[in-house]
């Protein structure tokens, strides 16, 4: 009987998980998304009530489905593929079209196969190689991509700073280095065990400026497009860098977060000013172009995901105390909102406090917070307010570990 019911369950198409919809005018609602109606609304049916609810899908901050994210396994997803849109995708390389050497295939354990073009690709890292954000970022100056070679016995990692990423198969990927290959333009295969990742030149990214979701999904990985159609339990979106359309099992989410909306991420806004950001024992010799602990947008300080108790934020601003961050609202925008938190990779010893000036006046303060308090939700009235500063101080055990986050923060129209 147990065998029955097991083999039913596989056999039952994916139904709508019950999510919990917040927005910026609305109390959260929690429901089964039925559809997205020609009005751009999502239609929420709510237990026990024959009316179901609509939310408007641009006032819509965040989608959850109370899942939890899967344990990676390198066998099933030996890859982390960063896209020049800052998309995160975990999964393995499958051979692509005969007839394009540029594109090829992943495939992931929650998002399926998606065939992906490597002029989309911004760098990629071996899972079982080097850890996520290792690999520092191309120097403005450069002009070819480099490639991080995994050490061969006792040789030490190297690396090889004038090649090209040509083409990713199953077993591995070619890299050009014109210098060493020459007329061989096809340049070189490589196995994956060979290589902890290869960091890539692309041209300027413009950033998708209609309403969209990035959705993160239980394996880790992040996808954003504009949202096409939602219902039966699942979801469609174009890809705003594969100009594609993927669809996505709500199973397979963790959230789905709005961007463009009826708000700004002030991570997507220019600082008014430079950032003041500074150690708390401040040496003669400072310099802050060689500061290591400068703001990350949508990242936490170290590189990771921005994360506060266990929940991660797809937006906001990693920070380490003490930082100081303006940014110009020329007195467009009515509400500032934002989760204020230390982050998860903070150790024991960080403790700081947070605070907003809106035209130089003190309107929040947060007091004391640590690694062990939760989140602290922010909604400040800045109608009629020009300039809006965060600022973070040091608070006990000077500023030892003290990465903080301005998580999701955002301003309201």
């Amino acid at each position: 009987m147990t065998r029955l019911l097991l083999c039913l369950l596989l056999l039952t198409p994916c139904l709508a998980a019950e999510a919990t919809i917040t927005s910026i005018f609305k109390a959260p609602v929690t429901g089964k998304i039925t559809k997205l109606d020609v009005q751009g609304r999502l239609e929420v049916e709510i237990k026990g009530s024959e009316v179901p609810e609509r939310v408007p899908l641009d006032e819509v901050e965040e989608i959850t489905f109370g899942f939890k994210g899967d344990e990676r396994k390198p066998e099933e997803a030996p890859l982390r593929v960063y896209l020049v849109n800052g998309d995160i995708l975990h999964g393995a390389a499958e051979d692509g079209p005969a007839d394009d050497e540029e594109v090829f295939m992943l495939k992931g354990t929650r998002f399926g196969t998606l065939a992906i073009n490597i002029q989309a690709v911004k760098r990629i890292e071996v899972v079982r190689n080097v850890q996520p954000n290792v690999l520092p970022e191309l120097d403005a100056k450069a002009d070819c991509d480099v490639a991080y070679f995994a050490p061969e016995g006792n040789q030490p990692a190297q690396t090889d700073p004038d090649s090209e990423l040509v083409r990713v198969v199953k077993d591995g990927l070619w890299l050009y280095n014109e210098i060493l290959d020459e007329d061989n333009l096809a340049g070189n295969k490589f196995a994956w065990a060979r290589i902890r990742g290869v960091v890539c030149l692309r041209g300027d990214y413009r950033p998708y400026d209609k309403l969209m979701g990035i959705c993160t999904l239980r394996d880790g990985s992040v996808l954003s497009g504009a949202v096409k159609s939602w219902g039966e339990g699942k979801l469609s979106i174009e890809h705003t860098v594969l100009k594609k359309e993927i669809v996505l099992d709500e199973n397979a989410l963790i959230s789905v977060t709005m961007k463009n909306g009826r708000y700004v991420y002030l991570s997507d806004l220019p600082f008014a000013d430079t950032p003041e950001e500074r150690p708390y024992y401040l040496p003669s010799e400072f310099k802050y172009d060689d500061y290591l602990f400068k703001v990350r947008k949508d990242q936490a300080q170290g590189g990771g995901p921005l994360s506060i108790r266990g929940k991660v934020y797809p937006k906001g601003l990693g920070v380490h105390a003490i930082s100081r961050l303006s940014f110009d609202l020329n007195r467009g925008y009515k509400r500032f909102l934002a989760d204020v938190g230390l982050d998860d990779s903070a150790g024991d010893l960080g403790s700081v406090e947070f605070k907003v000036y809106a035209d130089g006046k003190l309107v929040y303060e947060s007091g004391v917070l640590r690694r062990t308090t939760d989140a602290k939700p922010i909604d400040i009235d800045v109608l009629n307010v020009s300039k809006i500063v965060l600022e973070v101080t040091a608070a006990d055990n000077a500023d030892i570990q003290d990465r903080a986050n301005w998580a999701n923060a955002k301003v309201v129209r």
